[in-house]
């Protein structure tokens, strides 16, 4: 378990994060290089970070938060099979460029609890505010994935 903490409107909240797990493809798939491209060659790595929030809808029969990863995760690994370069690694080819290498390493997921709930957020301010605590770290891989809830 790891727990990270942020300040957000003068209060310190906590980022639990519960266990991480890789998600391969559901299919094994031929392990293979592809070149990148010559913008990608050109532009230093960067790393793009996309924040998603959806309101979880309140029924009566209400799915289990662990439910709902265990659907994201199996979505995920059926998605992996069409979308399989995501599932690879950037390494080093001999001539010293960066390749991406399919070998269905997976995608790094894991899931995590905050202290807080979104409306407590200034996410007109997310760099003070959230201080990067609710986007994963990704490891080695092309994609990290983290799936949230308040408590």
């Amino acid at each position: 378990m790891i727990e990270l903490s942020s300040l957000s409107q003068h209060r310190l909240f906590l980022v639990t994060i519960n266990w991480k797990d890789i998600v391969a493809a559901a299919s094994p798939l031929h392990e293979h290089l592809l070149p990148l491209s010559n913008f990608n060659l050109l532009f230093p790595p960067i790393d793009v970070n996309v924040f998603f929030c959806y309101k979880k809808p309140h029924k009566p029969n209400d799915i289990a938060f662990t439910s709902m990863t265990r659907i994201l995760k199996n979505s995920l690994s059926q998605t992996l099979v069409s979308f399989y370069a995501l599932a690879g690694e950037v390494v080093m080819s001999s001539a010293g460029k960066p390749e991406l290498l399919c070998n269905n390493r997976g995608v790094d997921f894991m899931e995590a609890y905050a202290d807080m709930e979104l409306q407590e957020l200034q996410l007109y301010n997310p760099d003070a505010s959230v201080g990067g605590k609710l986007l994963p770290k990704k490891k080695d891989g092309v994609l990290c994935i983290q799936r949230m809830m308040h408590t």
